[in-house]
């Protein structure tokens, strides 16, 4: 098993302290030199094309390496990108994870019909394949739907439909993959139509797919997290290993913006260790079953993304690696 880290972990949708510095080259440069301090030889990157939501980001003159034309814009070419890491001491990108809600959030933002919304996400990954092949990488993590809550006000009364149509795109895209070498891994979260027990009803429908738990995000939803990887132990791909003590008591996971909750507790995740998630009995079932792959790690909203970085890597190392048996 080997650990990656994603650069999720920094919130890259935010208007807090630093957040135009957070978009410059200068402080990916920086960060990835921390990643490979921190012991990480692999990273996954975010992919999102898209530019007319306000949040998204300025993919011409941003250093956030979030899309192929960003690679080309502000480290050359994607060999140098790569030639880049490698220098510093990681060795590979990981993979790439693509969600659809920010495929939904250009389709409001754009003010398009809603039925453009498949082709955007059909396209998101068709893309996002061709850049994981530039990049030499063979790993394409989907976050299968968007929110639950903009899936249910835009076709709400043809959920069928939507669920039809996204398993159709999916099935493709995981054809696509797999013709050039590469794994789609569906992601398990809280906030998806496919949450809980409709993951595993999704994986029998596009069956080329394998399976990425978010584990933080599966105990939101109420999924016994180490059973359920033991489930699907001979299908998991790139799992990723987060924390929580939220309990959505109030169901924000079918509101919009379901990670800023309107009811009850407001932070929604926590750092490695700190939560409730039982992550050493997840990764115990990879261990038992010979899992060779990545394990992708990630603080999602950690308050300090330095510091955050070195907590991840001491809990790596004394919570997990030390108590495997």
């Amino acid at each position: 098993m080997r650990y990656g880290c994603s650069l999720e972990m920094v919130n890259m949708l935010s208007s807090g302290p630093n957040f135009i510095y957070k978009q410059s080259k200068r402080f990916w440069v920086d960060y990835f030199k921390l990643i490979s301090a921190a012991g990480f030889k692999g990273v996954e990157l975010p992919f999102n094309p898209f530019s007319s939501d306000p949040m998204a980001f300025e993919t011409g003159r941003c250093g956030i390496p979030c899309n192929a034309a960003a690679i080309q814009s502000k480290y050359g070419s994607p060999e140098e990108f790569i030639a880049f890491l490698n220098d510093i001491g990681i060795e590979e990108v990981t993979g790439v994870h693509i969600n659809a809600n920010d495929a939904m959030l250009e389709l409001i933002a754009s003010g398009r019909p809603k039925e453009d919304y498949y082709e955007l996400l059909r396209q998101m990954g068709i893309d996002a394949i061709a850049h994981l092949k530039s990049l030499k990488s063979n790993g394409l993590i989907v976050s299968p739907t968007p929110e639950l809550g903009w899936v249910k006000q835009l076709f709400g009364s043809e959920l069928g439909l939507f669920a039809e149509k996204t398993e159709s795109i999916l099935s493709e895209l995981a054809k696509e993959a797999s013709d050039n070498g590469m794994t789609v891994a569906l992601k398990a979260e809280y906030w998806s139509l496919y949450r809980g027990k409709r993951m595993a009803e999704l994986l029998q429908k596009v069956n080329q797919a394998a399976m990425s738990p978010d584990l933080a995000h599966m105990a939101i939803a109420g999924d016994p997290v180490t059973k359920v990887v033991e489930a699907h132990k001979d299908q998991i791909g790139y799992m990723h290993l987060s924390d929580t003590n939220f309990e959505d008591n109030f169901d924000n996971y079918c509101r919009v913006n379901a990670e800023i909750p309107i009811k009850g507790p407001q932070k929604v995740f926590c750092d490695l260790g700190d939560g409730r998630v039982d992550i050493l009995g997840a990764v115990q079932v990879l261990k038992d079953n010979g899992y060779d792959g990545w394990i992708i790690c990630e603080q999602k909203k950690t308050t300090d993304i330095y510091k955050g970085l070195l907590k991840m890597r001491w809990f790596l190392d004394y919570q997990i690696e030390r108590k495997l048996k």
